[in-house]
């Protein structure tokens, strides 16, 4: 191309188009920034979304073995097994049909009343039962875990409400309530009774 033909060019054309090395490197830093906060948060989310989805999960089949229990007319009998804080939680379902056994996300453990985990204060298995008019039935398992109306352990009997204890990696607590009527109920924390 001669002298003559680059002056006649437009202006867009003789300006090169890129980015400079510096330029690269701030949207690199920006990016890695904003990457550096936004996966701890998306992990945490997750983990509480674990939890939450199994209680919810456990606290519904309850409910179905409950209306099972009621409509074949017979004794349910539900357990929850945690073999050691490495295996997952699992949750049986025997002398009604139509529920299977449910293995929960290995983000979840069963708890105590003070937050111990299977293997430190926690036994396995625990069991509920309901009875063919959907009452609470004391299944007389020793490991099972009993609550006062404050919260506190107590001594499993047919009046006392039981509860089941989960948490996942982060400390957070969730409890599934199960009356001595057969409501069962759930709340964030392991010192509810609701």
């Amino acid at each position: 191309m001669s002298m003559q033909e680059k002056v006649r060019m437009p202006a867009w054309l003789k300006v090169e188009a890129g980015f400079t090395l510096l330029e690269v490197m701030v949207v690199t830093a920006i990016l890695s920034l904003l990457v550096a906060v936004a996966v701890p948060n998306y992990l945490d989310w997750n983990r509480k979304y674990k939890l939450k989805d199994a209680v919810g999960l456990i606290h519904s089949n309850l409910n179905m073995a409950r209306l099972n229990a009621i409509n074949q007319n017979a004794t349910a009998t539900i357990t929850v097994t945690q073999a050691s804080s490495s295996v997952p939680v699992t949750v049986a379902f025997a002398g009604i049909s139509g529920l299977s056994t449910l293995t929960l996300d290995s983000e979840v453990s069963m708890t105590n009343v003070t937050g111990a985990t299977v293997g430190s204060g926690v036994n396995s298995p625990q069991s509920v039962q309901f009875s063919s008019m959907g009452l609470r039935i004391n299944s007389g398992n020793a490991n099972n875990l009993c609550i006062s109306n404050t919260g506190a352990g107590v001594a499993c009997n047919s009046t006392a409400s039981q509860a089941f204890n989960f948490k996942n990696s982060r400390g957070i607590n969730y409890r599934i309530v199960v009356f001595s009527t057969g409501k069962v109920s759930w709340c964030y924390t392991n010192s509810c009774a609701q």
